[in-house]
């Protein structure tokens, strides 16, 4: 996830320049350049397949971030989900800005959204196999284990 959302574009066209035997970098990017920002919703969809593409990958991408925080913390919240997951997108869509990619306003609520959809895919999911959701919930150790 981190080449697909962190790392400038350029750097996985130079692993597969490298692995056809090219330089690292050939066509000599910056690792670190100023981004775009885009503030307006949805601006950037079309009815097309390829906004269609670019919407669940954003959305999906994020969605192990909520399931797997709702397994490994007590006391997990549809709540604590929208933030956890808006503080990490913002983090990500931060971090694009000083490499050249565009930090964007949808990507910040899909990227949420995603993160609320795996909380709530956790939520169904110990609804519908509460004895083998169970097993996996974290307890807490007593102080006598300590």
């Amino acid at each position: 996830m981190a080449v697909l959302t962190v790392f400038p574009r350029w750097v996985v066209w130079s692993v597969i320049d490298v692995l056809h035997g090219y330089r690292w970098n050939v066509s000599g990017y910056p690792f670190f350049e100023m981004g775009n920002v885009n503030l307006v919703p949805f601006r950037t969809f079309a009815p097309d397949i390829h906004s269609l593409y670019i919407l669940a990958g954003n959305i999906l991408m994020f969605v192990p971030f909520g399931f797997f925080a709702a397994l490994l913390w007590r006391g997990w919240s549809w709540r604590r989900a929208l933030w956890a997951g808006f503080a990490i997108t913002l983090f990500v869509e931060g971090c694009q800005l000083f490499v050249g990619r565009t930090f964007d306003v949808d990507d910040l609520m899909l990227n949420t959204l995603g993160v609320l959809c795996g909380c709530w895919l956790r939520l169904l999911f110990r609804k519908l196999f509460p004895r083998v959701a169970a097993r996996f919930q974290v307890i807490p150790l007593k102080e006598e284990h300590l």
